[in-house]
């Protein structure tokens, strides 16, 4: 026995002996390749180092209104870098007690940090693989990753963390990790995070909303509390919490403070994240002019400042204007049933868009689950709601059969209580389109523009691109051009049947008896019979009532009358640059132009015939360093039109406004306005352009295709109201001005039905004029004057058609200098 013993002992030692030198040998070979991989990866990540102390944080370029509010921005990462003064102490406390409990202590690497995962990796089995890394290292990754330089090793990580920690002070480490570090809703460094998040900046933010950023770091794209899963919002608050209970055990929140935190609601500053559609049509515009000028990788990584001319609050104001006047619009076009879908299983079927946080406004699919005495039950997400037949009335009868069981029309959110519908109404996404345009004209600055009804849906900008008939707002030039010319608002004009020949269509033949025949020069050659709106005449009546009730016969005879080419000059003095016909029905708009030279139009109307400047958007564009590139100021200094005629036509205009086509605006607004109204053929387009003396605004309805929106839908059904709801908010936010009265204007009481000066003959409405000196009328209106009216427009209705022959235009007299000193500028 005792010999197996010593043996068996002897080759134990052996064995030990063995592995102990075989264990140093690796000891040592392992130990000198550590430290030959420590040398050359410590070599290769001074490159790193050197990375870290030249490069430039890319930064978003910010889109401001005129108050400096941000209303959009260009990013490829939505970064805005802040320095160490402006992180909040609560985040910086938060995200230490979550992320890297030692930073404030280590050298870069954590050794409490690689025990506890090492351990946790260990007894789980290799379940639970918990990160060692610590905020520097997380940042070294986030730098390099994203510059393609990547760390595919954990010593490397652990090597160049070190040297970071050497070459910078911990604040300075802090801060770039604050400034470069992912929040989610593409958004980069806790400046854009709390401005995306909660409406402000980051020294602004109180403690939870620090907690819940601080909470997003882990998994920004789940935690995100825009993510319409209602799940993710219940895992951002509980993650937020989670925050503040680590804030708690590392002492820096009291646990009095957390209990009260904890129990507080997540407050977005917008939800449905929003937030950059306050001015969509107007930013990218914005964005198209930058990158032709300063290119793409400035724009979106160059931190460019620029400022426009958009006031914020009138931009809100237009979209909802806009978006709620086409919607009505679209109603009045009828319910498409085409547009509504259908499912086999109402009980049970999910919709897209269901997981969504929902506000008053939104639009969203609901499932008929079937009709109970009027009232619909109708299913959205997790809600049933009873839906009143008051909700579908706009849609017509027979509602059951229209929307039966299993029809999934969209409705509008009416009221909403966390998130979820509580009631709604029947609505569809309007086909019919429309544009608004809102500038100053003394300077051009454009306030507010909508290009459409949703940009998403339709990038086009329909203020800017789209070019248009504009129906009767061109009478306003017509008109215009007439006083210039000598006519008065007074001057009598026929509203009689008239037909136009054009010189280049027919031939004129004189009869042996005197009499004339025309005959057409080509089979196609059709002669042009304007008509008005009703179908009616009225004989011989003041330019101020054709203007107002926008007659079309005596606007077309007036464009004659005056000369095609002067109006045309007339036009352009005010700004308009597209081709314009001069053909007769230029008088009632058949010229395409845009809703953007219009509003320039009636902006130099307004600003009493100084040109208004081409509407711009661009005031002054900065770089990330604070010097300017560029800057703009409009100004109207040219007087191109006389502002003795240009105030008559502002009064013809205010006409319109309070007492004719456009009298709704004066009964809503009670402020001195003035407008026209506009509608082509077909009812095709709509338009109303107008304006005080501090803002001009144009609005246009119409489909993008060439069709009728409605049969009657005229400019002051479709395309007033929504001037209307725009003016509402901006008036009372501008001076309360009358039309300022030129020097040396005459005034009188004219009779309206003869154009003559009122007397006590005069039964009808009295007008109270302005006149040029000179131009008033010199007789009264009598007896024998109003009886040769009434003859006249007795007459109009079943006279002859008259015949008028549309020569070649008369050349353009050069126009003579304006004498602002003079007591007559006409001369």
């Amino acid at each position: 026995m005792a010999p197996t013993q010593a043996s068996s002992s002897t080759s134990s030692r052996r064995w030990f002996g063995r592995a102990l030198w075989a264990f140093l040998a690796l000891a040592v070979v392992g130990a000198a390749t550590l430290a030959v991989s420590w040398s050359i990866m410590s070599r290769d990540a001074d490159s790193f180092l050197t990375m870290f102390a030249i490069r430039v944080p890319k930064t978003i370029t910010k889109v401001l209104d005129h108050d400096g509010n941000v209303i959009g921005i260009f990013a490829e990462e939505h970064r805005v870098v802040i320095p160490y003064g402006d992180i909040p102490k609560a985040f910086v406390n938060a995200l230490v007690a979550t992320e890297d409990q030692d930073f404030w202590g280590h050298s870069g690497v954590s050794a409490r940090g690689l025990v506890r995962s090492g351990v946790n990796f260990i007894t789980s089995f290799g379940r639970r693989r918990e990160g060692a890394s610590t905020l520097t290292m997380q940042l070294i990754r986030t730098v390099t990753a994203k510059r393609q330089k990547r760390l595919d090793r954990k010593l490397k990580e652990i090597i160049l963390a070190r040297k970071l920690e050497k070459a910078y002070s911990k604040k300075q480490i802090m801060e770039m990790y604050a400034n470069e570090v992912y929040f989610g809703g593409g958004r980069y460094g806790i400046e854009a995070a709390a401005e995306f998040y909660f409406g402000k900046s980051a020294p602004q933010l109180n403690v939870e909303e620090c907690a819940l950023l601080a909470g997003l770091v882990q998994n920004p794209n789940w935690y995100n509390p825009y993510n319409p899963d209602p799940k993710a919002r219940a895992a951002a608050k509980s993650r937020r919490n989670h925050v503040l209970l680590r804030m708690v055990k590392e002492d820096y929140l009291k646990p009095q403070e957390a209990s009260l935190l904890v129990d507080k609601p997540i407050r977005l500053a917008r939800e449905n994240a929003r937030e950059e559609a306050v001015a969509p049509y107007v930013v990218e515009e914005v964005r198209k002019y930058l990158y032709e000028k300063y290119g793409r990788e400035q724009v979106l990584n160059g931190g460019l400042e620029v400022t426009t001319t958009v006031d914020s609050y009138w931009q809100e104001a237009a979209n909802e204007a806009v978006q709620a006047g086409l919607r009505v619009v679209d109603r009045r076009r009828g319910f498409r049933k085409d547009a509504v879908q259908f499912v086999t299983d109402p009980e049970t079927t999910q919709l897209n868009g269901w997981r969504h946080y929902f506000e008053n406004g939104d639009n969203v699919r609901g499932v008929i689950l079937g009709w109970k005495g009027g009232v619909a039950q109708v299913r959205i997400a997790k809600a049933t709601l009873d839906v009143p037949a008051s909700a579908f009335a706009w849609a017509g009868k027979d509602l059951q059969k229209l929307l039966p069981r299993g029809a999934a029309p969209l409705f509008m959110v009416k009221t909403a209580d966390d998130g979820t519908p509580k009631t709604v109404e029947l609505d569809q996404e309007p086909q019919v389109e429309g544009a608004l345009m809102a500038v100053d004209p003394k300077t051009g600055e454009i306030r507010a523009m909508v290009g459409g009804y949703d940009f998403n849906r339709s990038k086009f900008n329909r203020a800017t691109q789209a070019q248009r008939q504009v129906g009767s707002t061109m009478k306003a030039y017509v008109y215009g051009a007439a006083f210039t010319a000598g006519k008065t608002p007074a001057s009598m004009v026929l509203d009689v049947p008239t037909r136009f020949l054009d010189t280049g269509d027919f031939l004129t033949v004189t009869q042996p008896d005197g009499t004339t025949e025309y005959k057409p020069l080509r089979g196609s050659a059709k002669p042009y019979e304007p008509k008005n709106y009703e179908r009616d005449f009225w004989g011989p009546i003041p330019i101020w009532e054709a203007l107002r009730d926008s007659r079309n016969v005596p606007a077309v005879r007036t464009l004659e009358e005056t000369g095609v080419l002067n109006v045309i000059d007339y036009a352009r003095k005010c700004g308009l640059t597209s081709s314009i016909p001069a053909y007769p029905s230029l008088a009632l708009g058949s010229a395409d132009l845009t809703l953007k030279e219009m509003v320039r139009g009636y902006a130099t109307i307004a600003n009493d015939g100084l040109q208004s400047p081409p509407p711009f958007f661009i005031k002054k564009v900065v770089d990330r360093n604070g010097r300017v590139l560029e800057s703009h100021n409009g100004a109207a200094t040219e007087q191109v039109l006389d502002p003795q005629s240009t105030f008559q036509l502002i009064q013809c205009l205010q006409g319109v406004a309070t007492a004719g086509t456009g009298a709704r605006a004066g009964a809503e607004l009670q402020w001195p306005i003035a407008g026209k109204t506009g509608t082509t053929d077909e009812h095709t387009d709509a338009w109303f352009i107008g304006f005080s003396t501090r803002v001009v605004c144009g609005v246009w309805v119409g489909l993008d295709e060439k069709k009728t929106i409605f049969r009657g839908a005229d400019g002051a059904k479709v395309a007033l109201p929504i001037w209307i709801d725009f003016m509402k908010v901006a008036l009372p936010t501008t001076p309360r001005e009358e039309f300022q009265v030129p020097a040396g204007m005459e005034w009188a009481d004219i009779d309206r039905y003869t154009g003559l000066l009122a007397t006590s003959a005069t039964a009808d409405r009295v007008l109270h004029l302005a006149f040029k000196p000179g131009t008033t009328p010199k007789s009264g209106s009598d007896a024998e004057a109003i009886q040769k009216v009434k003859e006249a427009r007795d007459k109009a209705p079943v006279q002859p058609v008259e015949v008028h022959v549309w020569g070649r235009p008369k050349p353009v007299e050069e126009p003579k200098p304006v004498d602002l000193n003079a007591t007559d500028p006409n001369g």
